[in-house]
């Protein structure tokens, strides 16, 4: 196995320096989209759906995770965890949900502790690049694409961009990326299998994925610019949709390999960990626009996760690409000044939105309508 990415100081300021380009990406995209008028979310800026979630933990797990974080079952039929769940596009910038991209899930829990326990996902068993230099080219050529006249000149400027950014390596990315999004192309559901990045517990590294537990449920009929948005809304109100949360531990670099990120993973000896369910919600009723509200005001990170029971929180994930994304999140969110943590914290403990709360989000949420920012259509609140 690849040995744990423990950064001497002078590695962690390299790190710093290449991340502190996220705030100029963001006020790129500000610049070239006429639909964001101030700093949002570097990438998976455009929400289709936000809703709580419950996760009901399995009695049975794997001794790298067992105890670890939100991994305690303490006998009780479950669910064990209340939490929040976001769905949305790929790109930092808002488009139409036919255009090639990625698909993202994210779902965020408290541990008893207090500890945050984020899962941020997409629709891919594999990263975007190998590094987060690339991974920051990127970034970079999306937002000098945003707001294109056109799908076809939006992919030409992100072509030309990215081989400014990423020399050589760009005509590679480009493909990886092309493979990668052409699932959403084809798809007509959100409701599909989602991947994390690779984590560490305790002395294994592995990654998570989220399976639909329903593989036959109907898929939406016809593409539209709101096409997984709409899909979305109607499959809440008629009943919950859950997802099998399974751990893929590492096995070896031949069949999961942690230097080789745009390489899926074997997973059939993945083990079932969990049942992550979005409720049956009638998304008119004011509760349910107050907590989409909150899943597009607050601010989730891969490293939000516990490595081992005496890790302080904080400390740089294990693996240099999770570290860089731990940090690019982190940044990212306060250049968009994204919810503070403390206000929704009451959140996981009561699964509810104090009244306090609820001002807040209103407020947010007219205050950058007004200013022309693109933000979920919720209606009248």
């Amino acid at each position: 196995m690849s040995v744990i990415f423990n950064p001497t100081a002078e590695e962690t300021r390299a790190l710093e320096a290449l991340i502190a380009e996220l705030p100029r990406i963001q006020d790129r995209l500000v610049e070239n989209h006429p639909q964001l008028t101030r700093p949002d979310r570097g990438a998976h800026q455009q929400q289709l759906a936000g809703s709580r979630v419950f996760l009901t933990v399995e009695r049975s797990l794997p001794p790298a995770l067992d105890g670890l974080g939100i991994f305690a079952n303490d006998g009780s039929p479950g669910p064990h965890f209340v939490g929040i769940g976001r769905m949305s596009t790929g790109l930092g910038c808002p488009h139409a949900e036919t255009d090639p991209d990625f698909l993202g899930l994210m779902v965020a829990f408290q541990a008893k502790s207090g500890r945050r326990i984020d899962f941020v996902t997409i629709n891919d068993p594999t990263s975007p690049t190998d590094t987060p230099e690339e991974f920051i080219a990127l970034l970079q050529a999306t937002a000098d694409a945003a707001g294109s006249s056109s799908l076809l000149a939006n992919q030409a400027r992100l072509l030309l961009s990215l081989g400014r950014h990423a020399g050589v390596r760009a005509a590679t990315i480009a493909a990886h990326v092309t493979a990668q999004t052409h699932r959403t192309v084809r798809s007509s559901s959100a409701y599909q299998q989602y991947w994390t990045g690779i984590v560490r517990a305790r002395d294994t590294f592995g990654k998570f994925t989220f399976v639909p537990s329903d593989r036959s449920a109907a898929s939406a009929q016809g593409r539209g610019p709101k096409q997984f948005t709409d899909e979305w809304r109607a499959r809440t109100a008629a009943g919950p949709l859950p997802f099998e949360l399974h751990w893929i531990p590492y096995l070896n670099e031949r069949e999961t390999p942690l230097g080789d990120l745009t390489t899926a993973w074997r997973d059939q000896h993945k083990v079932l960990v969990g049942t992550v369910v979005f409720p049956q919600v009638d998304a008119e009723t004011r509760e349910a626009k107050l907590i989409a509200l909150l899943a597009s005001e607050l601010g989730a990170n891969p490293g939000n996760w516990q490595e081992a029971t005496d890790v302080p929180e904080g400390q740089l994930p294990s693996t240099r690409f999770t570290a860089a994304r731990f940090l690019a999140y982190r940044l990212s969110q306060q250049h968009r000044r994204a919810l503070p943590e403390d206000s929704y914290r009451s959140f996981f403990d009561k699964g509810a939105i104090s009244d306090t709360l609820a001002a807040t989000l209103i407020a947010r949420y007219k205050e950058k309508q007004a200013a022309g920012q693109w933000v979920p259509n919720l209606g009248q609140l």
